[in-house]
């Protein structure tokens, strides 16, 4: 069945036609700009959480660690003078200890001594430190 329109009515319906067709291509537009504004959200959301996670594997690893090359004499002497009140003498020497069996075998002040303990040498006394767990092992007093 075919309904018979009217000029009027015809130029009306061929207007309201092409009005459809751009909504059309409109939404189309519209939905791949939404798309590239969720792209770009999640990317920015990314590229933050790398940042972070960087900032944090460098505050761990990279300023954390202790080893012989950054801790130096005054931060061993600072840190065990947190733990004992240290004598006014001066400082004879402060060591790291690289090999503890020799040192335990040599002399039995130092059978507890392990491999990264400092030995801290005054006039009058020696002190064997743990620096990372800031525990005096041991005190010898001449």
């Amino acid at each position: 069945m075919s309904l018979k329109l009217k000029k009027g009515q015809k130029k009306i319906a061929e207007q309201d036609n092409k009005k459809l067709s751009l909504q059309g291509n409109l939404y189309r537009k519209n939905k791949r700009r939404i798309s590239f504004s969720k792209l770009f959200k999640l990317s920015l959301i990314f590229a933050s959480f790398l940042v972070i996670v960087f900032i944090t594997v460098y505050a761990m690893f990279l300023t954390n660690h202790t080893n012989a090359e950054t801790i130096t004499q005054k931060t061993v002497l600072s840190k065990l003078s947190q733990t004992l009140t240290l004598p006014d003498q001066p400082i004879t020497s402060v060591m790291r200890v690289s090999n503890a069996e020799e040192l335990a075998k040599e002399n039995a002040f130092y059978h507890n001594v392990k491999n990264g303990d400092y030995i801290i040498v005054f006039q009058n006394m020696v002190i064997i430190y743990n620096f990372n767990k800031g525990l005096i092992k041991n005190i010898k007093t001449n």
